[in-house]
């Protein structure tokens, strides 16, 4: 597995979200996703991180949370890891969103499947005694010169 460009530590302090957000959409940005994919990623990764503080840390503010990025010619990874309590594996699993009727809005649960919804692909990896680990991947869109390529094959 090739080391990652970039690796952030930070205290699983919900504060500190918006600089990891910037720099989620800062690096999305540069790797040639649209603006409009750039925040939907911004959103499935704040959506992570605020999974881990949540239910892997049960609020705590003083714990470590790690982001790393990688940029591969294919694809974006984006992994999050975690020194929590491990997530239960029935709550990972992918299931259809349907939108909410009347009062049936509840918080929580949708996190999960809105990194299923944005990234290509996602893995979880809960730890046995502790930690999770969740790797998310999207493709690299196609670029206008790869487009015309293809029309002139």
């Amino acid at each position: 597995m090739m080391d990652p460009e970039i690796r952030v530590e930070l205290a699983s302090d919900p504060r500190l979200l918006c600089t990891l957000r910037a720099m989620v959409r800062t690096y999305v940005g540069l790797q040639g996703f649209p603006p409009d994919r750039v925040e939907e990623v911004v959103l499935a990764v704040d959506e992570a991180c605020t999974n881990a503080i949540r239910h892997s840390y049960g609020g705590r503010r003083d714990a470590r949370i790690e982001v790393s990025f990688r940029a591969l010619p294919d694809r974006i990874e984006i992994i999050l890891e975690d020194d929590g309590v491990p997530a239960l594996r029935e709550r990972l699993a992918p299931r259809e969103l349907r939108p909410p009727e009347g009062e049936s809005i509840t918080p929580g649960g949708l996190g999960v499947q809105i990194m299923y919804r944005v990234f290509d692909e996602v893995d979880f990896e809960p730890g046995e005694r502790e930690g999770n680990r969740v790797t998310m991947r999207l493709r690299r869109p196609a670029s206008p010169r790869d487009d015309a390529a293809d029309r002139m094959r």
